[in-house]
């Protein structure tokens, strides 16, 4: 193990998990595994402790916590369909990681998680509409990392006020 890496481990009716790397890496495998983790343990709560001793953001994405799901998020906020629609959808995923979530930074494949997770087709080119979103738009802002990206407060208060009172 290096300095900065976290180290996720789980073992339940003979299966052993276990995920190193950044505490990023780290969150988005256990995202992916959320539902295996939450049935093999039995109840949401109880797999809390043992997340938590690896890394304790990774513990929220593991149980869920008291948070809004995505599926719940994204069904209170109907999008209009046809253009703008693909925009608004990758603003309203990266306002539900940033504010739900508590990333400070979204990743490509964050945004392509919210659409699988979904079952909603991904864009065609997703780094073109993210380039579009900060270049043109301004509501997106460069993370600290290339391929990083945060809501600028112009994005952010263009989801809040497409979305008010939901």
């Amino acid at each position: 193990m290096t300095a900065g890496e976290t180290v996720f481990r789980f073992t339940a009716d003979g299966v052993d998990l276990e995920f190193a790397g950044s505490e990023e890496f780290v969150e988005k495998q256990l995202a992916r595994f959320q539902a295996f983790l939450k049935a093999a343990v039995g109840t949401p709560e109880a797999a809390a402790p043992a997340a938590a001793a690896a890394a304790p953001a990774a513990a929220a994405h593991a149980t869920g916590g008291a948070k809004e799901s995505l599926e719940e998020f994204y069904a209170a906020r109907p999008l209009r369909e046809g253009r703008g629609a693909i925009q608004d959808r990758i603003l309203l995923f990266i306002y539900y990681l940033q504010k739900v979530q508590e990333k400070r930074e979204v990743s490509g494949e964050d945004i392509v998680w919210c659409f699988q997770k979904l079952s909603i087709p991904e864009p065609k080119n997703l780094h073109n509409a993210l380039g579009i979103l900060k270049r043109k738009i301004k509501h997106l802002q460069e993370g600290s990392k290339r391929g990083l990206y945060s809501l600028s407060p112009e994005g952010e208060a263009y989801v809040m006020g497409r979305f008010k009172g939901r």
